[in-house]
């Protein structure tokens, strides 16, 4: 594919890294992209994919490549009222095909809620199916077949 000036539509030694607000940590990372094994106060203690880490490198991006970020709560003191609100903030610098070096940051915020009406009008099936499976064939490549689908049938 090419940019309506001749140039590949892609992006060459990518680093993505993840910031997060105090009560959310990053989980992983699942895709073709590997750990930079940055620590910080994003990096969670849970794992999944390229996991203990808040950047991670790819080779080369396009319009069509995907990874697929885990987030988990941090653990909060007993007493502390859960926060209301959280944010994630994506950085990611390439290189353009013309030659020239590229930065995108993207922000989102997230509300809590506790109102099961609420998270369920949020809540986009397709995209939570698309994330276990790409979970799924992560651990199909560390883990045996068979504790892979007991461990899905469960999920499920």
């Amino acid at each position: 594919r090419q940019h309506q000036h001749g140039y590949l539509k892609m992006g060459f030694n990518c680093r993505t890294e993840v910031h997060t607000s105090r009560e959310l940590r990053c989980a992983g990372a699942v895709g073709a992209a590997s750990s930079l094994k940055k620590q910080g106060p994003s990096v969670s203690e849970v794992q999944i994919g390229e996991a203990g880490t808040s950047a991670w490198s790819v080779g080369a991006m396009d319009p069509n490549t995907a990874i697929a970020f885990f987030f988990d709560m941090a653990k909060t003191q007993q007493g502390v009222a859960p926060p209301k609100q959280a944010y994630v903030q994506f950085v990611t610098q390439y290189q353009h095909a013309s030659g020239r070096k590229r930065l995108r940051v993207s922000t989102f915020s997230h509300r809590y809620s506790h109102d099961k009406m609420e998270l369920s009008a949020g809540f986009d099936q397709e995209a939570t199916a698309v994330l276990m499976a790409r979970y799924a064939v992560w651990k199909t490549e560390s883990s045996d077949q068979a504790d892979v689908l007991k461990w899905l049938g469960k999920m499920l």
